[in-house]
């Protein structure tokens, strides 16, 4: 047990020294499935403010009242020819395959690029995902142990504290599972 605890302590260390040193090393990447619920979701605060041309615009994010300027991408005018579905963001088209796409994605507006859906993977000992926190510290698992202990570990801290993320991750990682973000 002590060694374990001993082996589990060196762990944390080595990973929070590599973090440090190089952040990329110990963090995950979100890998975008399409799936278009972020956009959706999203649509009802990006608006088309005023158009330039068909291909053209400036879109106004309702949230912070940013103005951006976007260009339909030329691989994507044809698709963005079509009306969208009620509710969804303006750019969103469902392409004949059944995949989202965004037709502005290389000049979107700032709340698009930051979004994320999933922000952080929990992971147990053998290295299998467990977890995930979407939103800025809501956990999803169907693990209960882990649940109920990222919850205590959430009160003990503001999720705003700038220690919260290590907080979280010396916390876990004690009970054998590892937090990485996400890039």
């Amino acid at each position: 047990m002590v060694i374990r605890a001993l082996w589990d302590v060196l762990l944390f260390l080595q990973l929070y020294h590599t973090s440090r040193e190089n952040p990329s090393t110990v963090m995950g990447t979100f890998i975008c499935t399409r799936c278009g619920k972020c956009c959706i979701s999203l649509g009802r605060h990006i608006r088309i403010e005023r158009s330039l041309s068909s291909v053209q615009h400036y879109v106004r994010n309702a949230i912070s009242g940013e103005i951006t300027l976007v260009t339909i991408h030329p691989d994507r005018r044809a698709l963005f020819s079509e009306e969208p579905e009620e509710g969804w963001c303006p750019f969103l088209r469902r392409e004949p395959t059944g995949l989202f796409v965004c037709t502005i994605y290389e000049n979107r507006p700032a709340i698009c690029r930051n979004f994320r859906c999933l922000n952080m993977v929990i992971t147990g000992r053998d290295g299998t995902e467990v977890g995930q926190v979407v939103g800025k510290a809501t956990i999803t698992t169907k693990d209960t142990v882990l649940k109920e202990l990222w919850n205590n570990l959430k009160k003990q801290m503001p999720v705003s504290d700038a220690g919260w993320l290590e907080h979280m991750q010396k916390g876990l990682m004690i009970h054998g599972y590892t937090l990485e973000p996400l890039t």
